[in-house]
């Protein structure tokens, strides 16, 4: 054999390869190679799979560990991010914050106006689903029950606490005679007009919306039926809410409304003064006081049925609306005079003579003077 048939490579088409002897010995060592590229790609598609598993639990696992099974997010009009994600931590108690905070840049959360309202956030539901919610949800309303509320200031109060709007936007608008007038309503007669129901507002509701739905609700529960009963009592819805007060505030027995409110009714016809006791409570503002005094009864207010006759101008308290309807079916009798039992059951004596009356008010007086109530 030539030299060149013993060199080390030769030349095939332009190319240099080892003599075969050679060729043989290295493609065995590849061979011997090649399985750790196998190794290396499982371990890469290893990683691959458990970063996808992980990214999915985290974007599929509940967003936070909230105590209750569903809680409220309020956006205020004009909120920025940061108080809505401050209000998410605090509530929420989300349990990966700064993904949180990516996935709401990503999806706009952070960038974009807040849609003002009061968004339902369920335990179970994960980062997307908060996102979602806030951003396409809907804006859940309040239901509020207004309780036994006296004053507008109490009113005033209670829906000052519920709602976004401040109280002095709400004072505002109740003490605005161009906005009540267009609800047949002045300052004093809005207590009327607020029943004793359930209402359902939006949480940004302004004063101008809640004073919309009072009346709403004060026409849906005087249409028909209760309307009739009034006239064919010759009273007013305000004065049937008004009488339905003084006979709540008198009694805790509902058994005896129906006869306390045949009293009154009596009294009003005759043009006799009611007389009432939680009446002079009301016009001292003191409605804690125990027993009514001469002093009390002096004091000159249109809410003084000792000095006034007939009704006074608006409810001394909320009544239930089931008293309401004891005053529309007012039990017919000749009883004029009613004096608290004896006995401190709550229950009532009556009367259709005040000689009769008087005997039951001693009885009466004895005993508070026995436990040394002034």
């Amino acid at each position: 054999m030539s030299k060149n048939s013993v060199a080390h490579y030769q030349r095939i088409n332009g190319r240099r390869l080892l003599p075969s002897k050679y060729r043989g010995h290295r493609s065995s060592y590849g061979r011997r190679r090649r399985p750790w590229g196998r190794y290396l790609l499982l371990l890469v598609l290893l990683f691959v799979l458990l970063g996808l598993g992980a990214g999915g639990y985290l974007y599929t696992a509940p967003a936070g560990r909230p105590e209750a099974d569903t809680t409220y997010i309020l956006v205020a009009p004009g909120a920025k991010y940061p108080e809505l994600r401050q209000q998410l931590q605090s509530k929420l108690w989300l349990r990966y914050p700064r993904l949180f905070g990516w996935l709401a840049d990503y999806r706009g959360l952070s960038s974009e106006p807040l849609r003002p309202g009061r968004y339902a956030i369920t335990r179970d539901m994960n980062m997307a689903g908060v996102i979602d919610e806030l951003q396409h949800g809907a804006d859940v309303p309040l239901v509020l029950q207004p309780g036994a509320l006296r004053t507008n200031a109490e009113i005033l109060d209670f829906f000052a606490a519920q709602l976004w709007v401040k109280r002095d936007s709400l004072e505002a608008a109740f003490s605005d005679p161009a906005l009540l007038s267009r609800y047949s309503m002045t300052r004093e007669t809005l207590r009327a007009q607020l029943i004793r129901q359930p209402l359902t507002l939006r949480w940004t509701a302004t004063g101008k919306e809640l004073l919309d739905s009072i009346h709403s609700g004060y026409q849906r529960f005087w249409r028909g039926a209760r309307n009739e009963a009034a006239q064919r009592l010759g009273l007013t819805p305000l004065q049937v809410t008004t009488l339905a007060s003084i006979v709540e505030s008198e009694s805790a027995k509902r058994d005896e409304y129906s006869r306390i409110a045949g009293l009154y009714l009596n009294r009003l016809r005759q043009g006799i003064k009611l007389q009432s006791d939680p009446t002079v409570k009301y016009a001292t503002g003191n409605f804690a006081l125990k027993r009514i005094k001469g002093e009390h009864l002096a004091i000159e207010s249109p809410y003084n049925t000792y000095r006034v006759v007939g009704l006074p101008p608006a409810p001394i308290v909320l009544p239930h609306t089931a008293t309401i309807d004891s005053v529309l079916a007012a039990e017919a009798h000749d009883y004029l005079y009613m004096c608290a039992r004896e006995d401190f059951s709550g229950y009532h004596r009556f009367a259709a003579r005040f000689s009769e009356h008087l005997v039951n008010a001693k009885l009466y007086q004895q005993e508070l003077n026995k436990l040394g109530i002034n």
